[in-house]
């Protein structure tokens, strides 16, 4: 499993619904392998961190990417004038899953 992450800023006067209206993508595709989650910062609204789970291996991002490759740029086209540039994005692969309810096996 891997993790994209991404953090950024809201601009002024804009709403996180704002965003999200523009931010969603305008099309689905079958057995896409992502689950994102947004959050907004509780000491700064304008604050945004976009977390995607990713049900695949890094061998298979640039088929991934080829297939949704348009519909993200016309995502990114319809959000710049929304936020500022990314303070992080990166792309992580999982190491641990830890369940801190359950006993922790070492």
């Amino acid at each position: 499993m891997l993790i994209g992450a991404m953090v950024r800023r809201l601009d002024d006067g804009v709403d996180y619904a704002t965003f999200r209206d523009a931010w969603l993508p305008d099309e689905q595709f079958a057995g896409d392998p992502r689950r994102v989650l947004s959050a907004i910062d509780l000491a700064d609204p304008q604050q945004l961190m976009t977390v995607a789970l990713i049900d695949a291996s890094p061998e298979l991002i640039p088929e991934w990417i080829d297939r949704i490759g348009a519909s993200e740029q016309r995502r990114a086209e319809r959000i710049k004038d929304l936020v500022g540039p990314w303070q992080l994005n990166s792309t992580y692969r999982v190491v641990a899953d830890d369940d801190f309810a359950l006993p922790i096996r070492r």
